[in-house]
């Protein structure tokens, strides 16, 4: 502010005037301090992490018929050359060694979501996963930000967070359930910052995570590395889904929320 300005009030004396303090309106503030106080404004709103998250009006379940057809691709983007439908399944091969982890894509979004899926990985101790309120990197065929719920090998039940994260919940439930050489039933529940996932029955991921992604799209992994096979036989996609899993109830499901292993180890929110 200036302090040298002069204003005249009628009988005030001048010397009371110059004592009093100046009070601008916003239109009369000078342009670089009114941006300052919007860009304070601005740093402090987008400060409060969860808070970027609007709440959501709650809408009854829908199962979504669209999602997979169960003959083609259609509604799916990737490679032809690595991704096929057999058998009621989206399969993924990749005959030469991968240096890239490879996707390929739902078209439809999702936020709230309950998604049930059979998978079989050959040879059963390759890695792959499901990917979840995740967007592309690139074009997508070989690059994905965001959820992966692990599968295949010492992989099952795990959580990570492909190409940011890493890893958020790596409990060995999922493992300890699964089997060899076999279809094994992936059921991924996700509701507002909460995210549970349970492998062949079995409660495996179980996470409370504000920082984390609340929409996206949904992707089916093939891991870079040796010769696979990965199979993904779609059972279901609920959006807007009850807190209800495999069996466990909402009361359960709520109760086994943990933090995500970041969270731990870097403490509380609040020490950042």
């Amino acid at each position: 502010m200036n302090g040298n300005r002069c204003f005249k009030a009628g009988l005030l004396a001048p010397c009371l005037l110059a004592m009093a303090p100046a009070v601008l309106s916003a239109q009369d503030r000078p342009t670089s301090e009114t941006a300052n106080e919007q860009a304070l404004m601005a740093t402090e709103k987008s400060s409060k992490g969860p808070a970027e998250h609007a709440p959501r009006k709650k809408l009854p379940p829908r199962e979504d018929k669209k999602f997979f057809n169960g003959v083609d691709l259609t509604g799916w983007e990737g490679s032809e050359k690595y991704w096929k439908v057999e058998d009621g399944a989206i399969v993924g091969n990749n005959k030469e060694k991968l240096t890239k982890n490879l996707f390929i894509w739902s078209s439809v979004p999702v936020e709230d979501f309950h998604l049930v899926v059979d998978v079989k990985i050959e040879p059963w101790n390759r890695n792959a996963g499901i990917q979840f309120r995740s967007s592309k990197i690139g074009d997508g065929q070989f690059g994905a930000r965001g959820y992966q719920a692990d599968a295949g090998g010492g992989f099952w039940g795990r959580l990570f967070h492909e190409h940011g994260r890493n890893h958020l919940d790596n409990e060995n439930y999922g493992y300890a359930a699964s089997r060899r050489d076999d279809w094994n039933r992936y059921e991924i529940l996700a509701v507002d910052d909460c995210i549970w996932a349970t492998v062949n029955g079995v409660l495996s991921i179980s996470v409370k995570d504000p920082k984390g992604e609340r929409s996206g799209h949904i992707a089916f992994q093939v891991h870079a590395g040796k010769e696979q096979t990965a199979r993904y036989k779609v059972m279901k996609l609920i959006h807007n889904p009850k807190v209800q899993l495999a069996g466990y109830t909402e009361k359960q499901l709520r109760a086994a929320l943990r933090k995500p292993i970041d969270q731990v180890v870097r403490g509380n929110d609040d020490d950042h």
